[in-house]
């Protein structure tokens, strides 16, 4: 939820800077959040090539559900979602080993 709400920030704002004198968070906690976001996902966000940052095509599929998720309606499309590493059936292993 926070990451979203960092995600948000950046966005509204259009940069980290504003973003982090927005949120009661410094700029470097900020980016990190944001980054890690990023890593959950397995897509970059922004486009960071400039003084602005401009919304990614995934940061653009995001949003919606930032949104939702933010004004309490639901959890983001992608988040969560990606399988985990591949282990194949029947070969699981048992708790403590």
């Amino acid at each position: 939820m926070r990451r979203l709400r960092h995600f948000m920030a950046v966005v509204t704002h259009g940069s980290f800077t504003a973003a982090a004198r927005a949120e009661p968070i410094v700029q470097s906690p900020l980016r990190t959040s944001v980054r890690n976001l990023e890593r959950e996902l397995g897509a970059e966000l922004f486009d960071r090539s400039g003084r602005r940052v401009i919304l990614t095509e995934a940061g653009r599929a995001l949003l919606p559900s930032a949104r939702s998720v933010l004004a309490g309606g639901g959890r983001p499309v992608g988040v969560g979602d990606r399988p985990g590493p591949y282990r194949p059936a029947g070969r699981r292993r048992s708790p403590g080993g």
